[in-house]
C-alpha cells in the first residue's frame, strides 16, 4: 500500500511508496507511528481513545507500541477521511475489519464499494458546485 504524507499548507494527500521494511511482529513507538503514517501523534491518541486503533502497553505507565495491521488501520482511516467520511463512519466500517495485514479481498470488497459509492457523490457535488458557481458570476455580471 502506498504511503501518504500531507502538506500542511494544503489537505491534498500524496501517496508515495515506502521505502522501509516493517518486520510482522515488531511494534513500533508513537513518534515512528507519526513518522510513518504521516498522521500526528495527537491524532493517533485521539483514534486510540474513540477505539479505532489499539496500541500495545507493557504496563498501564508505559509508551504506546503500534503493530503493523494498525499502521494499516490508520492508512485506512486517513483514506476514508479524504474519500469525505466522519469519524463515526470510519468507527462503523473499522468495526468489520480484522486486525490483520493484508486484508483478504473480501473483506476489503465491499468497504471498497462504500468508498467508490462515497468518492462518486462527492465528485458529484463538486460539479453541481461548479455549476452553481459558474451561474452565479454569470448573473452577478448582467
Amino acid at each position: 500500500m502506498d504511503l501518504p504524507t500531507r502538506s500542511r499548507a494544503n489537505s491534498t494527500v500524496q501517496y508515495v511508496c515506502p521505502e522501509w521494511t516493517w518486520p510482522a511482529d515488531e511494534l513500533i513507538h508513537i513518534r515512528e507511528m507519526s513518522e510513518r503514517s504521516s498522521v500526528p501523534a495527537s491524532s493517533l491518541r485521539y483514534y486510540e481513545k474513540l477505539g479505532l486503533i489499539t496500541s500495545e502497553r507493557e504496563t498501564s505507565g508505559s509508551q504506546r507500541r503500534y503493530s503493523k495491521s494498525t499502521f494499516y488501520k490508520i492508512i485506512l482511516i486517513t483514506l476514508a477521511q479524504s474519500a469525505g467520511f466522519n469519524l463515526d463512519e470510519i468507527a462503523e466500517q473499522l468495526r468489520n475489519l480484522p486486525d490483520i495485514h493484508p486484508l483478504p479481498p473480501k473483506v476489503w470488497g465491499p468497504l471498497h464499494k462504500i468508498w467508490e459509492r462515497r468518492i462518486d457523490q462527492r465528485v458529484a457535488e463538486l460539479k453541481q458546485l461548479k455549476i452553481n458557481l459558474r451561474r452565479c458570476t454569470r448573473d452577478a455580471s448582467r
